[in-house]
């Protein structure tokens, strides 16, 4: 199960940050999507399953974050992705905050990449 679990979790990654990318430049140009899918149903699907193959991959490997330090690392990250993301798409006021946001949110999934691929708190 964990095989067919985790490539779906890592392609899942995958598509979910080239969406927030290419939101993110979208808004940086000054030319916000206009499609409601694009902009609103496909990243939150994707991340969905992105979500529920990682809870369902822990349960699984009986993973728990109280006792994995990395998982809670790791849970707090995505906490922080979903603000600085949604702030930076969406309720940023001004383009500096935006663009900050945004910036921080990129570099917050290259910490949760590192997370994931050395499974410790602190990857440096």
């Amino acid at each position: 199960m964990i095989s067919i679990l985790f490539p779906i979790h890592a392609g899942c990654a995958v598509i979910s940050i080239s969406l927030f990318l290419w939101r993110g430049v979208m808004m940086w140009v000054g030319r916000p999507l206009k499609s409601r899918f694009l902009r609103r149903t496909l990243p939150d699907s994707v991340d969905s399953l992105l979500l529920a193959a990682g809870i369902i991959m822990a349960f699984l490997l009986d993973i728990s974050p109280l006792d994995s330090h990395w998982l809670a690392a790791k849970i707090g990250g995505l906490l922080l992705y979903i603000v600085l993301g949604a702030v930076a798409l969406k309720y940023g006021r001004g383009r500096v905050v935006k663009r900050g946001c945004f910036i921080a949110a990129v570099a917050t999934f290259a910490y949760l990449m590192l997370l994931a691929r050395g499974m410790v708190a602190v990857p440096f």
